[in-house]
C-alpha cells in the first residue's frame, strides 16, 4: 500500500471543482482509493455559515445554559441551534452535544467545525457525503474508489481517528 497527500492545493473555496484539482495535482489510477477530508468537501460545496444564520430558539438557549466545562463558543445558544438544525436527533445534551446527523453519523456537535473557516463562523458537514463521494468519483479522469472522511474524537477518550462518512466505488464492509 502506498499513501500520499495531494500537494499543491490552494485554500478550497465554494464552487471549486475538487475532482479537477485532484486530477491536476495527483496521478490517480483506477485501482486507487482517494480519501478526501469532509472539511475540503464542505468548503467546495459551500457548507460554510455564520452564527447569525441560526437565531436561537428556546431549546437551544436551554441547552447552552446546561453545557458544562465547554468553550464559550459552544455555550453560545446560536451554536446549539446550528447543532439542532444539522441533527436528526440529540443523543446527549450535556456536558457536550452528541448528535445523529441527517445522514446517520453520530458525532459531537453534529460535526460542526469552528476552525479552518476563514470566511465564516462555522463549517458544516456535507449534506450527503455519499452523494459527494459519487460526484467526486464521476469527476475524476480515472475510476478510483472515493471516501469522504472526517476526524472523529470521542469525549473522555484519548486520540482521534478517521471515519468514513460517505463512499463510492467501494463497499462499506465485507461479509466474511
Amino acid at each position: 500500500m502506498e499513501v500520499f497527500a495531494v500537494d499543491g492545493l490552494a485554500e478550497i473555496r465554494p464552487g471549486d471543482d475538487l475532482a479537477a484539482l485532484i486530477d491536476a495535482n495527483a496521478a490517480i489510477g483506477d485501482d486507487d482509493v482517494v480519501c478526501v477530508a469532509s472539511t475540503v468537501v464542505s468548503k467546495a460545496e459551500g457548507r460554510q455559515a455564520d452564527l447569525t444564520a441560526f437565531p436561537a430558539g428556546d431549546r437551544a438557549r436551554d441547552i447552552a445554559e446546561r453545557i458544562a466545562d465547554e468553550t464559550d463558543e459552544q455555550k453560545d445558544p446560536r451554536f446549539a441551534q446550528a447543532v439542532l438544525e444539522e441533527s436528526e436527533e440529540l443523543v446527549l445534551e450535556a456536558p457536550f452535544l452528541l448528535a445523529v446527523t441527517r445522514f446517520g453519523h453520530t458525532t459531537v456537535n453534529a460535526g460542526i467545525d469552528r476552525s479552518n473557516v476563514p470566511d465564516a463562523d462555522l463549517l458544516l458537514l456535507p449534506e450527503d457525503p455519499t452523494a459527494s463521494a459519487e460526484r467526486l468519483r464521476a469527476g475524476l479522469e480515472a475510476d478510483p474508489a472515493v471516501v469522504v472522511t472526517d476526524t472523529s474524537g470521542r469525549p473522555f477518550r484519548h486520540g482521534q481517528r478517521g471515519v468514513a462518512l460517505g463512499w463510492a466505488g467501494i463497499p462499506a464492509s465485507r461479509d466474511w
